[in-house]
């Protein structure tokens, strides 16, 4: 982990952009855009709303992690913005302040690879190609386990670059994601946080082992944090409570025990996590409990026996979660992006493919495409495109 950190704070001789950029830390009045660089040459931002004036500002850092924060932003507003490093320009980016009241955000995770069988080009890539064709995204969450390694961090960037640069990211920390001085590097962020976006309050948390030794105050954290006047409260972190993947039977029960109860007891809407490599849904004491780990890591079998709660789940799928949130509802669709054998055949499945929809409060009409189904328009189902056959 050392060498990462190194990596990430020493410049190497050339200069070039080889991360980002990405925006996190977005507030209704400022957002923070970090990107990697290699060489000494130093860096800036240029940014301003349409047709606004353009505003620069310099990193302070020459060479490596450059993070620059922009503040005096105006609320539910787009920006458009270019990063520069020495010679080095990206083109057009754009992210959008915080402050609607009606928005739409994803959420998906395990983004992995598993050199040599596959890449994430290979099958992160599907996902990210996707979610980077979904309209007016405000903001991605990312369930953890970016990379399998430090080694990975390069091919993650550049595989998520089209999504990343244009929207703001949401970061969860992995068991695969290295230390918590390691994220904190990459993100500008500490290993649990929260953001509000318009009606929501997004909780995020460290299921990870490392965070145990600090539980107390991580859960005393939760409940305060809980607290928040929002219409909607939802949580996100790696582990999931409840699960039917064979390795851990049931799902993380010592997460269970500590938190379920807490999320419940305020009005925790749904909750995001990852871990397992597949699909699943689960409700209990009121909280749509989610696993959503199917973003291109090796997906894993699930077992015939679910626990307690189990709505409906599928193996062997790459997709994401898409929730539209107003103050009035919270609508939760899985897209479904492509099925894989467990031999490595890769099945496309055609744009808008809804496998599960979730409405908050029950009583919520559906859009119209989700309420018809995946069986509901003929392009979701009868021009499924068999793309390649992965290495074994």
């Amino acid at each position: 982990m050392a060498a990462l950190l190194l990596a990430l704070l020493i410049p190497a001789a050339s200069a070039a952009i080889v991360w980002g950029p990405y925006i996190t830390n977005t507030t209704p009045g400022s957002a923070m855009v970090t990107w990697k660089a290699t060489g000494e040459a130093p860096g800036w931002v240029e940014y301003a709303p349409e047709g606004g004036e353009v505003c620069r500002v310099a990193s302070s850092e020459e060479g490596g992690m450059h993070r620059v924060l922009l503040t005096g932003l105006l609320p539910a507003t787009t920006y458009y913005y270019q990063v520069s490093t020495g010679d080095e320009t990206t083109g057009d980016c754009r992210f959008r302040t915080f402050g609607d009241q009606t928005f739409t955000c994803i959420i998906y995770g395990d983004t992995r690879g598993q050199k040599p069988i596959f890449t994430q080009a290979e099958r992160h890539g599907l996902v990210a190609e996707r979610i980077a064709e979904e309209e007016e995204i405000l903001f991605v969450i990312h369930t953890g386990d970016f990379v399998c390694d430090e080694s990975e961090w390069d091919e993650f960037f550049a595989v998520a670059g089209p999504v990343l640069r244009n929207t703001t990211l949401v970061p969860v920390a992995g068991n695969h994601d290295g230390s918590a001085e390691a994220f904190s590097a990459i993100f500008g962020l500490p290993p649990y946080y929260s953001i509000d976006a318009g009606s929501l309050h997004v909780t995020i948390l460290d299921s990870n082992d490392r965070a145990w030794a600090d539980m107390v105050t991580q859960t005393a954290w939760l409940e305060e944090d809980l607290a928040s006047p929002r219409s909607w409260k939802v949580a996100a972190f790696h582990h999931p409570p409840f699960s039917s993947d064979r390795k851990r039977p049931g799902g993380d029960l010592a997460i269970r025990a500590e938190w379920c109860d807490i999320l419940s007891r305020n009005g925790v809407a749904a909750v995001f996590g990852a871990h397992t490599h597949a699909y699943e849904r689960y409700r209990a004491n009121g909280t749509e409990y989610f696993v959503v780990g199917c973003g291109g890591a090796p997906l894993y079998p699930l077992a015939e026996e679910k626990p307690e709660g189990y709505q409906t789940g599928r193996g062997e799928t790459l997709g994401y979660v898409r929730a539209t949130v107003s103050p009035e509802s919270i609508v939760m669709e899985m897209v479904t992006v492509a099925e894989v054998s467990e031999e490595g055949e890769v099945t496309i499945f055609p744009r808008g493919a809804v496998i599960d929809t979730v409405r908050l409060p029950g009583d919520t009409p559906l859009p119209e495409e989700a309420a018809a189904g995946w069986w509901g328009a003929p392009a979701a189902i009868l021009s499924v495109v068999t793309l390649f056959r992965l290495r074994r």
